[in-house]
């Protein structure tokens, strides 16, 4: 058991923050995230959260039309996420909650310096959510529950202020990317480590004395949490941690009272991403039932140190959200894209075209599904890209031309290049 120095001690802890001490004492001395001294700043300009409801909205609410004005919860600011939501987003009503006064200090500070009237920041403890007497549209909760001594009591108290027809986006430690981390951890246990600046002098010298075949060194060459102090208390020297397979995270939901939506990314979940299409291994995995394949490219990655997904109500209809591919209803879908059309690769077949989004790879489609990729325009249904697209004289019959539309949209929304929206609700 790590040590509890005589300095945390001293840090006195609000009576109904008591369950969460270790952690709220934590973030009071390490504040996290790295605090952002300017949101307007060109480095933070334009810089959203993972699961902003701006670039994920068709996600979140496929069946209908974007909108700012919504009651938003940052669940677990930080020192950040509140005031970056609100300063992003000038029409929504944002409330930041934490049980840290000093992450919350700095959410005031940028709150004074941006002029962000729509937002409001309230110190407490999760699971006590109810005690706002506020409902959301949507719920941002990144980082936060798997820090919780009992997570399923957290995320049903945010399915509790949740809307009906709201959406609440997770992200929570993956196990299986975290492999290296949990090791370091046991190893700090073992030393006695506690969260001084000391103990955190020993953890850089641990990480730089590692043998590079070390299972953590993929993980700390891509996280930003080992390049400050408070992100390797974060990682390293946590009291209150725990991570999640795939599997997990779907009956966290169900645990809950919730029902799981989606991932926020598809391209990590999904074959089409990592595997060629020609290959045996994909025709074997394609052919696996939806959350068997999510499993299976969890271990088949191996690097997922996170994963990030959303949740809803059970009442929500599940037509709100749930796409099919497998009837003619795709047909009606009208597909938005997601990605950009970046330079062609050397041998790129003629009539094909390469994507990108984010940082993600580079992928080039096939002619027949560049020539459908380029009729869409956020206006179009799937049945008038094909039809504008002029590939229906390559594809023969009726029914063939169906496959192989299903085909075609399927590949193009599991790699994330695109958003398919549902006709919109009655």
């Amino acid at each position: 058991m790590a040590k509890t120095t005589a300095a945390e001690q001293a840090q006195p802890i609000a009576p109904e923050l008591a369950p969460n001490a270790h952690v709220a004492r934590q973030y009071e001395a390490w504040v996290y995230p790295a605090p952002i001294m300017d949101l307007a700043a060109p480095e933070h300009k334009n810089r959203r959260d993972g699961g902003d409801f701006e670039r994920n909205f068709y996600t979140y609410w496929p069946d209908r039309e974007k909108r700012e004005d919504l009651d938003v919860l940052v669940a677990g600011c930080g020192s950040n996420a509140a005031a970056r939501y609100a300063y992003n987003h000038p029409q929504a009503r944002v409330t930041g909650l934490d049980l840290s006064a000093a992450s919350l200090a700095h959410e005031a500070y940028l709150k004074d310096k941006h002029n962000l009237a729509n937002l409001t920041l309230q110190q407490g403890r999760l699971e006590d959510v109810a005690k706002l007497g506020k409902t959301f549209d949507f719920i941002d909760c990144s980082g936060v529950l798997h820090h919780l001594p009992d997570p399923v009591s957290g995320l049903r108290a945010l399915g509790e202020v949740l809307k009906p027809d709201g959406t609440i986006a997770i992200m929570v430690y993956g196990q299986y990317g975290r492999t290296g981390v949990y090791m370091l951890q046991e190893m700090f246990r073992l030393m006695e480590l506690g969260q001084t600046p000391q103990d955190v002098e020993m953890v850089k010298h641990t990480l730089a004395s590692l043998p590079a075949s070390h299972a953590v060194q993929d993980y700390a060459r891509r996280t930003r949490d080992t390049k400050y102090d408070a992100g390797l208390v974060d990682n390293f020297l946590h009291r209150q941690d725990r991570a999640y397979t795939t599997t997990q995270c779907v009956q966290f939901a169900e645990d809950a009272g919730l029902k799981f939506m989606s991932w926020w990314d598809n391209v990590l979940y999904y074959p089409e991403g990592q595997l060629k299409l020609a290959s045996p291994l994909y025709k074997k995995i394609s052919t696996l039932p939806e959350k068997d394949i999510w499993a299976y490219m969890e271990l088949y990655n191996g690097t997922l140190g996170q994963h990030a997904f959303t949740v809803c109500r059970k009442e929500r209809a599940e037509s709100s959200y749930t796409l099919d591919f497998d009837s003619d209803a795709l047909l009606d879908y009208t597909p938005a894209a997601r990605a950009v059309e970046v330079a062609a690769k050397p041998g790129t077949p003629e009539g094909s075209i390469c994507l990108r989004r984010g940082e993600y790879p580079v992928f080039t489609l096939s002619p027949i599904v560049s020539a459908i990729y380029k009729q869409i325009d956020g206006n179009k249904t799937v049945r008038e890209c094909m039809a504008a697209s002029g590939v229906a004289a390559q594809l023969g019959s009726d029914a063939e031309q169906l496959a192989a539309t299903r085909t075609a949209f399927r590949y193009l929304w599991r790699l994330g290049h695109i958003f398919l929206r549902l006709p919109a609700a009655a």
